[in-house]
């Protein structure tokens, strides 16, 4: 998703024909990718201790860790035991998404993008708020 610039919350039946052939063409070249990179990885051995997790994954589990296309700060949704990190400047144009949680919680006090969102914590910080 993050390589097609995709939104992870963008239900597959609202895909445009575009969308669809570039989240083809990006998973095949992601995959391409990540299969070469564990062979040099990994010789002739066998891939041990695999896990959904690598620290050269674009947005997958890098919460709070730069994006490696941008360098904005990777975010997060969480619903129930789930979480989909993604970027928004490369995947939402710069829309921070909300959980239902937080959504509920801060309601119009959610941040709409990460600009906001900086405004946000500095205004917090120039006031002493949350220390």
């Amino acid at each position: 998703m993050h390589a097609a610039s995709l939104s992870p919350l963008k239900l597959t039946g609202r895909l445009t024909a575009s969308e669809i052939a570039r989240l083809h063409e990006e998973t095949q070249s992601t995959l391409r990718a990540w299969t070469a990179r564990l062979r040099r990885e990994t010789g002739d051995r066998f891939p041990e201790q695999v896990t959904a997790f690598h620290p050269q994954m674009a947005v997958h589990g890098q919460y709070g860790m730069p994006c490696p296309t941008c360098g904005s700060l990777v975010q997060r949704i969480v619903y129930a035991s789930n979480e989909s990190n993604y970027c928004p400047p490369c995947q939402t144009g710069g829309k921070l998404l909300a959980d239902r949680a937080m959504s509920r919680l801060l309601k119009s006090d959610w941040p709409r993008s990460l600009d906001e969102w900086e405004a946000m914590k500095e205004e917090r910080n120039a006031t002493g708020a949350g220390h």
